[in-house]
């Protein structure tokens, strides 16, 4: 997908990787932004920091708690509306809490299921619409374990799996709606979290937007080329990679079977 005069909707949009997102679809030619958070004065202050940069109306920000079901769904109808249609949906907001685990579900998966399921509804093709992409950022976290943040782990997980099942043909064949995940590497989400409390050094600071370039940089790639249901990893700063998950179990051996296998692998170690 070209993405020249097309439409966006991109969630945590008021700073960081959200912010950046935005700023590279409008770089490569987005007809028009529109940004949700819940940050209001962030969000507010960023808007007009890409209207400036890019020319008049080209973002618009919508305040919205992303976990209220009532408010995400009033706001991006609002926002569909605002942009005339919609080809882009990107969800990105996130949180990292392990103490307040309900929080992190609601924002990391709930609202990820809602804003897709949103998204599918205004651009699927069987119900009159063109089609489009939805990207769905989760983190390396959704590929593996992690002991110290169990909660984060499984909320990214669930991103991974549930954007993989959606993207069957069974859905896509219908609705013509792309759907794809990026992983960036879990010090992004970490360094997000804490730049304000920690004061970093100027150095860290800006290896860290750096980083989020890079991300920001391979969604736009993602966009144009990836294919339906693929998952990409961005990590060290350098351009997106794509990786793949298995689809189905290891076959189970049968008894029978199995005997037989240790009876030729004794065999054949004689």
């Amino acid at each position: 997908m070209q993405i020249k005069d097309k439409r966006a909707i991109v969630t945590g949009a008021a700073s960081g990787l959200g912010l950046n997102i935005s700023r590279e679809l409008l770089r490569n030619g987005a007809s028009m932004i529109a940004m949700i958070d819940i940050r209001e004065s962030d969000g507010k202050q960023a808007m007009d920091m890409l209207n400036a940069e890019f020319g008049r109306n080209r973002a618009v920000f919508f305040y919205c708690d992303v976990t209220n079901n009532y408010e995400f769904d009033d706001t991006f109808k609002k926002a569909v509306s605002t942009l005339g249609g919609l080809e882009i949906l990107v969800n990105n907001a996130g949180v990292i809490n392990e103490t307040d685990f309900t929080k992190a579900i609601d924002v990391n998966v709930t609202a990820v299921v809602r804003g897709t399921l949103l998204g599918i509804q205004q651009m699927q093709k069987d119900a009159g619409g063109k089609g489009g992409i939805i990207v769905n950022i989760s983190s390396v976290a959704g590929l593996r374990s992690l002991s110290h943040l169990p909660v984060y782990s499984a909320t990214k997980h669930a991103v991974v799996s549930f954007s993989r099942s959606f993207a069957h043909p069974y859905h896509y064949q219908r609705t013509g709606v792309r759907i794809v995940v990026i992983c960036p590497e879990l010090t992004e989400n970490l360094i997000m979290e804490n730049l304000a409390n920690n004061h970093p050094q100027g150095e860290t600071i800006q290896k860290f937007f750096r980083r989020i370039d890079m991300i920001a940089h391979g969604l736009v790639y993602v966009v144009r080329c990836a294919q339906n249901g693929s998952i990409w990893i961005s990590e060290d700063g350098k351009p997106v990679y794509e990786i793949q998950l298995p689809d189905s179990l290891p076959q189970k051996l049968d008894k029978d079977s199995s005997e037989e296998n240790m009876s030729n692998t004794n065999e054949l170690s004689y």
